[in-house]
């Protein structure tokens, strides 16, 4: 938990652990104003894109660890509740749509391996 005190435009002085004030303002400590005071602005923003990709490639990881002990029969698709299920299917579509989409339009390596072939 974090508390912030501000000027009179509204931005933040100072972030504190613990307030005397008797209205403290309660905030994320993981909020992009919070990353803006400690950091800057230019660095906020790539510490969150930062995290954004890494979180986005860990989630891909993730998806194909799932899909290897399912294949492997260690895991069924029935061992995750409902909502996990819904979400791990759909996302499988949307890979699955991807796939064909770069089927549909290879990149300039691929047309090289074709003509090889």
């Amino acid at each position: 938990m974090a508390f912030v005190e501000r000027d009179s435009d509204g931005k933040i002085l100072a972030i504190v652990r613990e307030t005397a004030n008797p209205l403290p303002e309660q905030v994320d400590p993981g909020s992009k104003e919070v990353a803006e005071f400690l950091f800057g602005a230019g660095l906020a923003e790539n510490l969150g894109e930062n995290w954004l990709a890494a979180d986005l490639s860990l989630s891909r990881v993730i998806e194909d660890l799932v899909d290897i002990l399912i294949k492997k029969e260690l895991l069924e698709i029935t061992d995750f509740p409902l909502q996990a299920q819904q979400k791990i299917i759909g996302r499988r579509g949307k890979r699955n749509d991807f796939g064909y989409l770069a089927q549909l339009f290879p990149s300039d390596d691929d047309d090289d391996d074709a003509l090889i072939a």
